[in-house]
């Protein structure tokens, strides 16, 4: 068995992610080679060659890659997991976006979502929206698998001695049809991920600054991570790195404070791990209210301020 692990430099600092993705290698063969992407990889692959499951770093390093894009890299990447039985990345945007595309290439199938390893070759996930958990067994050569992150521990176990680094060449042929156009940065939050406290709001906030002045002040107040429902990115409020759900992150925070969510089942898929869940909805036959461990039937532009003002204090 041989396992790889993929993940992108994000900052340069190791992603929280990558730790959790690193508890699912333990449950198959607990070694794994870890496979970074980026520009100016050295302190990271550094970084990333003290933790104990780590066998060896392989360091994807390029200018090109300052700003990801899948659509360039999934090629090469496809080559380099040939080498490979298990292949390993986070359910988040950059796993959901980079390993389908991986698998159309070797025409491999992928299991998606993974919430437990069974065996070598069978993995626990959810289907129908989180409601029934299934067993799954893959029979490829190539086990092309997305870690659902919150079902796995942290693996932050370290070792007396780095793994090796080995510099992959940087082969990929640009297309001129696909280009990085521009990133707007927002004033840092907490990694909704991995966030113990998550403030989520609905499409009832009624607008981005209206949002803003709630859910994302709240939470900034908290130390929380911002969350939002699909209507909520749909509507233009948040950008959709904040989506809670089905087709969104899946979040299992200590603390889940929903203002004006609904509650569709698609959201509840993405937050039901939640160990405390607090409702506040103007409507009291919100579906949100049979999922929650304390619920308030009132209007958010009311308890919101009424919060706020007391965390002021």
């Amino acid at each position: 068995m041989k396992i790889l692990v993929i993940t992108p430099k994000i900052e340069n600092s190791i992603n929280t992610n990558l730790l959790h993705v690193f508890d699912a290698v333990t449950q198959l063969s607990g070694k794994c080679d870890v496979l970074v992407l980026g520009y100016q990889l050295d302190d990271l692959a550094n970084q990333i060659a003290k933790y104990k499951v780590v066998t060896q770093v392989l360091k994807l390093d390029n200018v090109a890659l300052e700003h990801i894009l899948v659509e360039n890299i999934a090629k090469q990447i496809a080559e380099i997991t040939k080498k490979y039985t298990h292949v390993l990345v986070a359910a988040d945007s950059f796993g959901k976006n980079l390993l389908p595309r991986v698998a159309g290439i070797l025409e491999l199938g992928q299991i998606s979502e993974v919430s437990k390893i069974i065996s070598p070759n069978i993995y626990q996930k959810f289907i129908y929206a989180g409601n029934v958990l299934i067993e799954v067994e893959s029979v490829e050569d190539i086990k092309l698998l997305t870690i659902r992150t919150s079902n796995f521990m942290e693996n932050t176990q370290l070792s007396e001695t780095s793994a090796l680094i080995t510099t992959i060449e940087y082969t990929n042929a640009i297309s001129d049809k696909i280009k990085f156009v521009t990133n707007k940065v927002e004033e840092k939050a907490v990694d909704l991920s991995s966030a113990k406290v998550v403030v989520t709001g609905g499409r009832s906030l009624g607008s981005a600054d209206a949002f803003d002045s709630h859910i994302r002040a709240l939470a900034k107040h908290l130390s929380a991570g911002v969350g939002a429902t699909r209507a909520a990115v749909e509507a233009g409020y948040v950008h959709n790195d904040c989506q809670v759900g089905q087709t969104g992150k899946v979040v299992a925070p200590n603390v889940y404070l929903a203002f004006g969510v609904s509650g569709a089942v698609q959201h509840i898929a993405g937050m039901k791990d939640s160990r405390t869940v607090i409702a506040v909805n103007i409507d009291q036959t919100a579906p949100i209210f049979e999922h929650a461990n304390y619920g308030m039937v009132a209007d958010l532009f009311e308890v919101i301020p009424q919060l706020l003002h007391a965390l002021h204090k």
